[in-house]
């Protein structure tokens, strides 16, 4: 009778694919995190887009004042860039929600980086029936937590209403401002 043949590895075998798995893994994690990290930015730089361009667009198709803004414990326009942004009804202009049925989306807050919105006096973004944002124009800049200019963003709205992505034309790998100057993080 034959006895049964057990094959394993051997403890060399073993101990040669962890030290490779562990050499692979230590030269491919940082590229893998700087992926998860850029995947992270696109996401919320698609995510403001769309909100603004879908605020706009609402406005136009329901004759209607839209704004964006966050909103603080009342339901009145805050500063807090950082908390959900919601995408409401605003017939009277008040920059406040009145009602939980013009709520039109709500935009969660960034999971990593930082918000900021620059609205002049104002604290919000609001769309006109003509989707024209006039007194309300500015931009949101989004620097990550690290505070790397290289990987903020900057959208500007336009009095026309549209989203605007800022652009590097220095080449420097730093977005220009309106004003052709490098974006800073706080």
């Amino acid at each position: 009778m034959k006895k049964p043949y057990h094959r394993g590895f051997t403890l060399i075998e073993l101990l040669l694919v962890t030290t490779i798995l562990t050499i692979a893994l230590g030269i491919g994690l940082p590229s893998f995190s700087k992926l998860i990290e850029d995947s992270h930015r696109k996401s919320t730089l698609n995510q403001l887009l769309t909100g603004i361009s879908y605020a706009r667009t609402e406005a136009i198709s329901r004759s209607s004042n839209v704004t964006l803004c966050p909103l603080d414990r009342s339901n009145r326009c805050s500063r807090d860039w950082n908390q959900p942004l919601t995408v409401f009804i605003d017939p009277a202009r008040a920059r406040q929600l009145t009602s939980p049925n013009n709520i039109l989306r709500v935009l969660q807050a960034p999971d990593q980086g930082k918000l900021y919105g620059r609205t002049g006096i104002r604290k919000h973004f609001g769309f006109r029936p003509t989707g024209m944002a006039r007194e309300s124009i500015g931009h949101l800049l989004w620097c990550p937590d690290d505070g790397n200019r290289e990987k903020a963003f900057q959208i500007r709205i336009n009095m026309g209403g549209r989203p605007i992505l800022a652009g590097d034309s220095s080449n420097d790998g730093i977005v220009e401002d309106a004003y052709g100057r490098n974006v800073s993080c706080p």
